[in-house]
């Protein structure tokens, strides 16, 4: 396997027999940053506030530092996409070391994939379906962003970017030639 740094930070690695990942950063989450600094200033206040009035309140500093502790883990999020066998595998990776599965999606069951905001997505705009938004977040990447519309009522939002975006669309074209368009 080879894999390719990008310039904006995002990864891609592939192989000719149909394995592909993908790593998007996600736009930084400024409310976790807030909710982290803010738990940890609570903590600090509880931990005095034991010495000064009584020790039990050495319990909530605790659960405060806890809650800081998972706050920090939203702060700076990846997703990573892996196309293997004719399915997508969403995991997130938080802080760089946190690796956790999301989903796994068979795209067999795909009822369309396009940009966002494409002609071919206009049947799905008024029905009532679960978005899960596995993009950036950023502006700048709306024009490699895909909406992948399940069987099921279900909505994916992806972002290809980089320079190897293309290639990747082109792959899963191959496989699903009726269900995947680039306009």
């Amino acid at each position: 396997m080879v894999r390719n740094n990008l310039k904006d930070g995002n990864e891609v690695q592939g192989m000719e027999t149909g394995c592909l990942e993908v790593v998007v950063n996600r736009k930084t989450n400024t409310l976790m940053k807030a909710l982290h600094y803010g738990a940890i200033v609570v903590a600090v206040c509880f931990c005095l506030s034991a010495f000064l009035i009584h020790f039990a309140l050495l319990l909530p500093a605790a659960g405060c530092m806890v809650a800081a502790y998972l706050f920090w883990l939203e702060i700076t999020v990846d997703y990573e996409y892996v196309y293997v066998d004719k399915e997508i595998r969403v995991a997130k990776i938080q802080q760089k070391e946190r690796r956790k599965d999301l989903a796994v999606y068979d795209l067999t069951r795909m009822e369309v994939m396009a940009p966002s905001g494409s002609y071919h997505l206009d049947e799905y705009r008024n029905k009532n379906l679960t978005v899960f938004d596995y993009s950036s977040g950023e502006e700048d990447n709306k024009p490699f962003r895909y909406e992948v519309v399940m069987e099921g009522g279900s909505k994916l939002i992806l972002d290809f970017v980089g320079e190897y975006g293309e290639q990747i669309i082109t792959i899963l074209r191959t496989y699903f030639p009726r269900k995947v368009f680039t306009n």
